[in-house]
């Protein structure tokens, strides 16, 4: 069932998205601030053991995160994080995603895309999402 994308500001309708030829979902800018992302899935980057031998070496706990939206099409967005001291969470990672920016009726390009993406990632709330899903993912 195809649901057109609401803005929660306005509760209006906008135009539904269809999925191109070549994959992606082409949005306005407006129309990515509309959509509303719910959390998918998030994990821990596995690396195999490494053998020292001896002493301390530097590490890092980075993993992945999924975001899909409830419009059909489906609208994803993933992203890889670091986890940092005190406990944050920090992007480090363009984001992956089946979206393509267009503004005046024409594509706006991958690169300016992402930078539009990574605006909205930054804007949402999604590190207590991630944090709970590793919990009880990894828990016991």
């Amino acid at each position: 069932m195809n649901r057109p994308l609401i803005s929660s500001r306005q509760q209006t309708p906008l135009a539904m998205p269809i999925i191109s030829e070549d994959g992606y979902i082409r949005l306005l800018p407006s129309q990515l601030k509309a959509v509303r992302l719910i959390h998918l899935i998030s994990g821990l980057d596995e690396y195999p053991a490494e053998t020292t031998s001896c002493g301390a070496m530097p590490t890092a706990i980075t993993g992945y995160t999924e975001w899909i939206s409830h419009t059909a099409p489906a609208i994803t967005i993933g992203w890889d994080w670091q986890m940092q001291t005190p406990v944050f969470f920090k992007r480090i990672s363009e984001p992956r995603s089946n979206i393509m920016l267009k503004a005046a009726g024409s594509d706006i390009g991958p690169a300016k895309t992402a930078a539009w993406i990574e605006a909205y990632i930054d804007s949402l709330d999604w590190e207590k999402s991630v944090l709970d899903c590793i919990g009880l993912r990894y828990s016991g």
